[in-house]
């Protein structure tokens, strides 16, 4: 039997529908940066160095990402640098409330270097491009091999870099890893990843370290078997990384 909806209902329908439109367009505002008027930031790179300012200029349409980043040197109202690598055009629009960009010394030389958000997720996932402060040239290069790092935390203490990136199920799925860095480049030197194996019904957990500059296995756990991963707990605790 043919369904047919009354002129009442097709405008009750239309009205619900551009409602939830409106709804979700605002919660989408509402979750991103309206960067429409540019940002500036000031940053002490080291104590040695006049500060520099980063001014983010818009990308206008639809003005929640990046077109270019202009950088000047102490007093100076000349531009010193535009950051150059990054893939502006490829970037999301920024979460609202988020430390987007940033001065850290990703590479242990103590020096900051700049950090901008390109892309996150719901699972707390998310990553970027990073600028290392160069002090031969003092201008600030693109570092390719760190932008490709996941989330991060640095640890000045060991001078190394740990990743993690959430997997699913409540965080027990997730791959984590440390690295050193040599000649600016991250070099992997720890690596634990858990995951659920749906054929067996179980949490499974490896972990490999570097010796002797070989990658070699110190871990490799299983969960006890259940039907659900909900109902289990993992051998593995995800909760140190944050500790």
């Amino acid at each position: 039997m043919e369904a047919h909806s009354s002129p009442k209902a097709a405008r009750l329908f239309l009205a619900m529908a551009v409602c939830c439109t409106v709804q979700r367009s605002v919660r989408a505002q509402d979750m991103t940066k309206d960067l429409s008027h540019g940002a500036t930031f000031k940053f002490k790179i080291a104590k040695s160095l006049p500060e520099f300012t980063f001014k983010v200029v818009p990308e206008l349409n639809p003005g929640d990402t990046v077109k270019r980043i202009d950088v000047y040197r102490g007093d100076s109202d000349k531009v010193f640098q535009q950051l150059e690598g990054c893939e502006f055009a490829n970037m999301e629009a920024l979460p609202n409330g988020s430390d987007w960009f940033r001065a850290e010394d990703f590479n242990f030389d103590g020096y900051k270097d700049v950090f901008l958000m390109t892309w996150w997720g719901a699972t707390g996932n998310y990553g970027g491009c990073i600028w290392l402060y160069h002090p031969g040239s003092g201008r600030f290069e693109y570092s390719k091999e760190l932008s490709e790092l996941p989330w991060r935390r640095l640890d000045p203490a060991t001078k190394t870099i740990l990743t993690f990136e959430n997997g699913g199920g409540a965080g027990s799925a997730y791959d984590a890893n440390r690295y050193r860095v040599e000649n600016n480049r991250p070099v992997l030197i720890w690596h634990e990843h858990q995951d659920w194996d749906d054929d067996k019904k179980q949490f499974h957990c490896t972990a490999e370290e570097r010796r002797d500059e070989k990658m070699v296995s110190t871990k490799d756990l299983w969960s006890k078997p259940a039907s659900d991963w909900s109902k289990v707990e993992a051998p593995c605790d995800p909760g140190k990384f944050f500790q």
